[in-house]
Order: C-alpha cells, then structure tokens, then sequence
C-alpha cells in the first residue's frame, strides 16, 4: 500500500486518538504527540518514526502492540509496526518553544526571509523579558493536581482580558507556577505579536520601582508599567508589607484592568491569606479567576521524570522511574533533581543507571517509615527487604557497603524507634562491641 504524505498524516491522527484512549494523558504528551510520526506503509508494515533511542525502547515496551492493533482494525488486514529513531524528523515539528536561529549577517541589497525576521524578533523579545525557552505550554506535564490552572492559562493565552482577568496562581513552591505564567507569555507572544507582553517577579517590580523613585524617575516607571498588554508578575507574596510598592502596584492594576489588559498572578497562597496586604488588593486579586496548583500525585510524578529523562535522551528504567515517584513527592524541583542526582551519579562512576545506584545516592533524601508497634524482627526484616538482603547477612560479619550500610539503618532504628541499649542493639545485631552502634548513629 502507497499513501501519499497528506493520506499518511489524516491517518496518523486516527491513530493517535485511539492511542490516547488506551494511554494515560502523559505519556501520550511525553512520548506520542509531538515525538512520534507515521513515515510509511509497505508490505503490511507499518514504519513509525520517533525522535530518539529512549522514545523507542519506551513506545517497544509500552505501545508497539498498540499500534499493531489499532493499524490492523484501520487497514483490514495485520500490519506489524516498525519503529526506527529519525531524529531530522522532527526539527520542524511545530512546537511552543522558539526555534534557535543562526544569526543572520545583513549585507547590502539581502533581504530576510519573513519567517526568519519574525522568529529573531521573537525570540529577541523572550530575550528581553527574561523568559526561559524551556517553559512552554507543550513541555508542561499536565496531571489531576494541575488541570485547572492548566486550562485557565491556556484560555487565557486565547482570549484576554474577559472573565479570566486577572488570573490568579497560587501553590505551594516548586509545584509549576512560573512554568505555567512563562509558558502563557510564550503562546501569547507566539500568536499575537502585536502584543506587549511582560513577566517579571514581585522582586524585580519592586527594585525597578526603588530605582525609579530614587531617580527621580516615577513617571517613567509607570508609564512603561502601563503600556503592557499583558503584565505577568511572580510570587506576590513578596510584596507584602511593601506599602509603596503595593500602592504603586494598586494603581497598575486599576489602570490596565479598567482598559481590559490582561493581567496575571502567581503566589504561595490564596489571596485571601496575604495579610500584609491591603484588602482592596486582595479582592482585586480575587475578583478574576483564583486556581490551585496541588502537590503532583504518583501518576503525574512518573510522567514528570519520563519526560526529563526524554529531555536528556537517558533510558531510566521503569523500577527507578517508580522508586522516585513513590518516595519523592513534596514539590516537582526536589523530584526532577533527584533524577538528575542519579544520572549524574551514574555517569561519574560510568555504570548504568540502576536501581540499586538510586537507593543509594538518595539514601539521605528518602527515609525508611517505620510504623507504630513493632519489634526488633519487624524492624531486621523491614530493612532486610528494603535494602535486598536476607536478615542472616544483615547479623553476619559480611562487610559489603550494601550490607554496612543497612546493618547501621536497622542499628539506628534500633535505639530511635525501641529505645535500645547500646549493648542490647549490638546483640540483636550481633556485634561484639557496642561501639559499633555510637558509629552507626554517627553516620546517620
């Protein structure tokens, strides 16, 4: 069967739908959508192209029956899939994110191509706001904790200054907020670049506006606050008790807002809550659109660390993807930096990225729970089983690191969690000498 480029793509899109019926929402977006394509038919094979080596060992593993499926029900007869890594493939792929452009050295009577001239403008004006090129609407993971600050910034980037104005973000630190603002600044000047749109931090607002007083320059300050079509401003919280800056801020608002600019807002807490903030503040930050970004749960987690380890085009195995998700869970920095810590590890010692290699480096980060009412058996077999050895050779003389290792976990969870004697731990671990034991506690 020979279908022309155009009948490939129609079907592609068929595919994708029924792919993204069978596949959790982020995997689908880390791993098909944007780094997947049909090439060819031939031969009842089907030959699909992915941008790189770990996008293939994971859509092998995961989709590749899938996909036989799927292209057997459509084609009406059984079509085995083919994947092969064609990394060119994707350099035009459209995305969110600003192509890099070689600089262009104007000579006399050339003549830039429209497209280049628009991008370099483009991505001279992301320069000058101080937006990060990563953070865009396609490379944020969207989960249950996200969804509705999600589709509020999308809506938003679509249609400003109506009922979502202004937008107000609010979370915990490192859950994805400054994410999702750079990444409406990016759509927005991506598709209307008419537009003056500006980000910057409740920081930066406030020492622009120390300057400008202090320059005698105030009227400056605000005409150019002013102008903005978009203003998007970062962790107001640290303006509280700034009585200038949050009556300058005041009047900013009530300037842009009553000439339908569109404005938005991060924070680490509800407005509301901004006690140090003047309440006719507060209810103007209220009176938009106020969304929640939660803690990400365990599925988000997973698809936050797979498309990281894309990004680096790294194969993590799927036991420490999990061990990570599992264990990690307080904010998205501490969870992709782990990752990172376990990579980078890996790479110095150059071994492979491996379970064993992730229980280790984040030993410091992840704790052993140990729950109410146990005893000294509960608490050999209980580290036995988290560290992979028996309980014998957690007693033996074995000075494998492994082993030491746990022998002081279950030595400090000894005295911590039962209030064991020295002595009586290094009995139930026999060791000799109870000095054993004020060593282990030591190293933990």
């Amino acid at each position: 069967m020979s279908l022309s480029e155009k009948d490939l793509q129609k079907l592609w899109d068929l595919v994708k739908i029924s792919i993204a019926k069978r596949i959790a929402p982020e995997s689908f977006k880390a791993w098909i959508e944007h780094s997947s394509r049909l090439a060819e038919i031939e031969n009842q094979k089907v030959v699909i192209d992915v941008r790189n080596s770990l996008t293939l060992q994971w859509c092998e593993k995961y989709v590749r029956s899938h996909f036989a499926e799927i292209f057997s029900e459509f084609l009406g007869a059984p079509h085995e899939p083919m994947l092969r890594v064609r990394a060119a493939s994707f350099q035009s792929t459209t995305s969110m994110t600003p192509k890099k452009i070689t600089p262009v050295q104007e000579t006399t009577g050339s003549l830039l191509d429209p497209n280049n001239a628009y991008e370099l403008r483009l991505k001279k004006a992301i320069q000058d706001t101080g937006l990060n090129e990563k953070y865009t609407f396609d490379s944020f993971i969207i989960g249950t904790n996200n969804q509705l600050a999600h589709a509020a910034a999308t809506a938003v980037a679509h249609s400003l200054g109506t009922a979502y104005n202004p937008l107000f973000i609010y979370g915990n630190s490192a859950l994805g907020k400054t994410h999702l603002l750079q990444a409406t600044a990016h759509k927005i000047m991506k598709d209307k670049p008419e537009l003056s749109v500006y980000y910057t931090t409740s920081e930066n607002f406030t020492n622009e506006f120390i300057e400008a007083i202090r320059n005698g320059e105030a009227i400056k300050f605000r005409r150019k606050y002013r102008s903005f079509d978009v203003l998007i401003i970062d962790d107001i919280q640290f303006l509280q008790k700034k009585e200038s800056t949050l009556e300058e801020l005041f009047h900013t608002f009530n300037e842009l807002f009553h000439v339908r600019k569109q404005l938005i807002f991060a924070c680490d807490r509800p407005a509301k809550s901004l006690s140090a903030i003047e309440e006719r503040l507060r209810t103007r930050f209220d009176s938009g659109l106020s969304v929640k970004i939660e803690s990400p749960d365990y599925e988000t987690r997973k698809a936050i660390l797979l498309a990281r380890a894309a990004e680096e085009s790294i194969y993590i195995p799927e036991e420490v993807i999990e061990y990570i998700a599992q264990n990690v869970e307080s904010d998205v920095r501490l969870l992709e930096g782990s990752l990172t810590k376990v990579i980078a590890y890996s790479s110095l010692k150059k071994k492979d990225v491996s379970l064993e290699i992730a229980k280790e480096i984040l030993r410091d980060k992840i704790k052993v729970e140990v729950p109410k009412n146990i005893s000294v058996t509960d608490i050999q077999k209980a580290v036995s089983k988290y560290f992979n050895i028996t309980v014998n050779e957690l007693k033996s003389e074995k000075r494998l690191e492994n082993i030491a290792y746990a022998r002081q976990v279950a030595m400090y969870l000894l005295r911590k969690k039962l209030g064991l004697k020295l002595v009586e731990t290094a009995f139930e671990l026999k060791r000799k000498d109870h000095t054993t034991v004020l060593h282990a506690e030591e190293k933990q």
